[in-house]
C-alpha cells in the first residue's frame, strides 16, 4: 500500500494511491467516467469499511481514492474479488502525505508555454517562469469535492494547510495549489521558477509539514551553475527498510536493512542485480548497521544489532553478528560464526558507528531513558572496544566512560576510528557528542579525541566544543579536512518523538593534527532536520551526506546534500535527491580509479559516479 505518486509509505484522505500484491483483479481495466465506480473489473478496495472509488485495476496493481472520511492514524484495507477477500493491510494515514508524479525520476510537470508542453531536459522551463507540477496528498481544501468526482474548474479548490516549494535548494514560489480541475485525486502546484543556472535540480514540495521526495524540474537560465559531482549511472528497486547501510566488498554490495542484508552484484554498476538477502533470523527487525573486517579469516561483516526484545534468557541488549565472507559473496552466502552480546551490561543498551583497526572493533552507544510522561531522565554514551581476532569467539575488551573525550552522561551518536600517516594501526579515534548532560537538553556539540593505541587501556584526549551546535551526529574526513554535521538543538522534552528540531549545521576542523581539531567555521543551514548520521568525503574537500528529514514529518524524506568545503570559511551546501528511507551510503574506487557513491533507500539502491571539480 503505497501513495499512487511515487510509492512512498503514507497516504492523505482524498489522495490517490496503489495496492500492490497478487490476483487483485481478474483483468486490467481503467475507469471511463465520473464519478469513479468503487467496482471495477470485479475488485473492490474496502477500507475502514468504506469502498474506495477506483481510477485502475490489474491482477498485480489497482489504483484508487482514499477516502476523504478518513482521520490521521492508521487505517486498514482489503480487496474482495468474487466471493474471496484479500487479508487486511494497514498503513498510515497523515492530514496532508504530499507526493510528487514522476518518470523516472523527473516531475510530471508542464511549462508556462503556449502549449503547455512536458517538463524535460531538452525542454526546460526558464528561470522565472511558471511550472506546474502534478502531485497528490495535499489534504484537506476550501472547496471540498465528492469522492470519485472531477474538481471543477470554479470555483478551484486551494489545499487548506500551509504550503512551500524549493527548486535545487532555492525558494519557489507557490502560485497556486490545489485540486486540478476535471480529475479526481490530483493536483497541483504552480510553482515560479527561482533564478537558477541550465540545469537539472531537485524540486521538494512542502504541505501542512510534511514534504514530497524530489522529483526534477529542468530548468534554463543564467549564472554560474553548482558543481555537478553526482551523476547517477545506476539504480536497483527493491524492498529495503527505513534504515539502511551499505558495505562493499569487491564486486558484492552488502545493504543491511533492519530485518534482512540484501546482496547487490555490482560489478556492472549501471546494471546492478539483487543476488539473495540473508540475516533474518539474526536481525529480527533490529539490524541496519554493519561493517566490514578484511584484517582477519575470513573476512568478516558485523551487523550491530538492537535493542531487540527480551529474548528467553532475559537478556535485553544488543548483539554483535558476524558473518564470514566467502571469495566471492555474489553467489554464495555468507555463513554466521557468532552473535556476540555486548557483555556490559546496561550501559551497553545501544550500539553505533562500528569502525576497525586490524582485529579491533570500535563502536559507541548512544541511547536515553525517560518516565512514563516522556521527559528524559537520562542521556548516555561510551566508548567500547572488541577483539574480532577469533571470529567465533569476538571478546568484548574494555569501555572509556570518563575523561576528556568521553563522559557516559553525554550521547555518543556515531564514532569512528581514524588512521594514523605512516601507521598499519590506529591510534585515535573520534566520536560526536553534546555537552548536555543527563535530563538536560541544552548544552553544545562536541567532538570526542580518543586514544585507543591500547584498547584495553583507552583514554580520552580532548572534547573540542563548538556552540554554534547542540549536538554532533556524524563527521567524515578528506586529508586533513574534518566536516562534522549537527544540529541548531539537542534532545526534545518531553517525547514521544525525542529528536531534534533544529536545523543542520556543518562545521569545518583542521586535523592535521589528528589529536587536536582546530574549529575552522560553522554553517548554519535552512535544512530542518532530526539528525545526519551518514557522511563521506569525496576526495578534493568535497563530502555527501544524507540529511534526515525535519521533526514536524518523521516518516519523511531523506535528502543527499553535497556540501562543497573547498573554501573552508563558507561551505557550500546543494541538494541531490529526496527519497523516502535514503539513509545509508558508500563511497569506493574500482580498479580503473574511478569513484562512485552507492546510496541506499526504502525502494532500493543508487549508484552515482563522482566527478570532483
Amino acid at each position: 500500500m503505497t501513495d499512487g505518486a511515487d510509492f512512498g509509505p503514507r497516504v492523505a484522505p482524498g489522495s490517490l494511491a496503489t495496492i500492490f500484491g497478487s490476483n487483485l483483479a481478474g483483468s486490467t481495466t481503467r475507469a471511463a467516467e465520473f464519478p469513479l465506480p468503487t467496482k471495477l473489473g470485479g475488485s473492490v478496495v474496502v477500507i475502514n469499511n468504506v469502498a474506495a472509488p477506483l481510477v485502475y485495476v490489474s491482477p498485480g496493481q489497482i489504483n484508487f481514492q482514499v477516502p476523504s472520511t478518513l482521520t490521521a492514524g492508521t487505517a486498514s484495507l482489503y480487496v474482495a474479488i468474487g466471493g474471496s477477500t484479500s487479508a487486511k493491510v494497514s498503513f498510515t494515514v497523515t492530514g496532508a502525505a504530499p507526493a510528487i508524479f514522476n518518470n523516472s525520476g523527473q516531475a510530471a510537470a508542464q511549462n508556462n508555454d503556449a502549449s503547455h508542453s512536458a517538463n524535460t531536459p531538452d525542454n526546460p522551463a526558464a528561470s522565472g517562469s511558471v511550472v506546474t507540477v502534478y502531485l497528490t496528498g495535499q489534504g484537506a481544501v476550501d472547496n471540498p469535492v465528492s469522492d470519485g468526482t472531477a474538481a471543477p474548474s470554479s470555483p478551484l479548490s486551494k489545499a487548506k494547510a500551509s504550503f512551500s516549494a524549493t527548486i535545487g535548494g532555492a525558494d519557489a514560489t507557490v502560485e497556486f495549489l490545489g485540486l486540478t480541475p476535471g480529475f479526481a485525486g490530483l493536483a497541483q502546484a504552480n510553482l515560479k521558477v527561482p533564478d537558477l543556472p541550465d540545469g537539472d535540480y531537485p524540486a521538494v514540495i512542502t504541505v501542512g509539514g510534511r514534504t514530497t521526495a524530489s522529483a526534477v524540474i529542468s530548468v534554463s537560465g543564467k549564472g554560474a551553475a553548482p558543481p555537478n559531482v553526482l551523476s547517477l549511472v545506476g539504480r536497483l528497486n527493491f524492498s529495503n527498510t527505513y534504515a539502511s547501510n551499505v558495505v562493499v566488498y569487491q564486486n558484492a554490495t552488502f545493504v543491511c536493512g533492519l530485518n534482512f542484508i540484501s546482496v547487490i552484484d555490482t560489478s556492472n554498476v549501471k546494471q546492478p542485480v539483487y543476488d539473495y538477502g540473508f540475516g533474518s533470523q539474526q536481525l529480527n527487525g533490529n539490524g541496519g548497521e554493519c561493517a566490514l573486517n578484511n584484517s582477519v579469516a575470513p573476512p568478516i561483516l558485523v551487523d550491530l544489532v538492537g535493542p531487540p526484545a527480551a529474548s528467553s534468557s532475559g537478556s535485553t541488549g544488543p548483539t554483535l553478528a558476524v558473518y564470514g565472507i566467502n571469495a566471492d559473496p555474489r553467489g554464495t552466502q555468507p555463513t554466521l560464526l557468532s552473535q556476540l552480546g555486548t557483555q556490559c551490561g546496561t550501559q551497553c543498551s545501544y550500539l553505533t558507528g562500528l569502525s576497525f583497526s586490524g582485529a579491533t572493533g570500535f563502536t559507541s552507544t548512544s541511547w536515553f531513558s525517560y518516565d512514563a510522561n516522556y521527559n528524559l531522565t537520562g542521556q548516555n554514551g561510551d566508548f567500547l572496544a572488541y577483539n574480532f581476532s577469533n571470529p567465533y569467539s569476538p571478546l568484548f575488551v574494555s569501555l572509556l566512560s570518563t575523561g576528556a573525550g568521553s563522559n557516559d552522561l553525554s550521547l555518543k551518536t556515531k564514532s569512528l576510528v581514524i588512521p594514523s600517516a605512516g601507521s598499519s594501526l590506529a591510534t585515535t579515534a573520534y566520536a560526536s557528542s553534546t555537552t548536555a548532560r543527563g535530563t538536560g537538553t541544552s548544552g553544545s556539540a562536541a567532538l570526542d579525541v580518543i586514544d585507543i593505541t591500547n584498547p584495553s587501556a583507552m583514554a580520552g584526549l580532548a572534547q573540542v566544543v563548538v556552540p554554534q551546535s547542540a549536538l554532533f551526529f556524524s563527521f567524515a574526513y578528506d586529508n586533513t579536512l574534518l566536516l562534522v554535521a549537527g544540529n541548531t538543538k539537542g534532545l526534545t522534552t518531553p517525547g514521544p518523538n525525542f529528536a531534534p528540531s533544529g536545523n543542520l549545521t556543518l562545521t569545518t576542523m583542521d586535523v592535521t593534527n589528528i589529536r587536536n581539531p582546530v574549529p575552522i567555521n560553522t554553517l548554519v543551514t535552512n535544512y530542518p532536520t532530526m539528525g545526519t548520521y551518514q557522511a563521506a568525503a569525496l576526495g578534493g574537500s568535497i563530502f555527501a551526506i544524507v540529511n534526515d528529514p525535519p521533526y514536524t514529518d518523521p516518516l519523511g524524506p531523506s535528502t543527499l546534500l553535497i556540501v562543497d568545503a573547498r573554501s573552508t570559511q563558507s561551505p557550500a551546501v546543494y541538494p541531490v535527491v529526496s527519497q523516502f528511507g535514503l539513509y545509508g551510503m558508500a563511497a569506493v574506487t574500482n580498479s580503473s580509479g574511478t569513484e562512485y557513491l552507492l546510496v541506499s533507500d526504502l525502494q532500493g539502491l543508487s549508484i552515482y559516479q563522482v566527478k570532483l571539480p
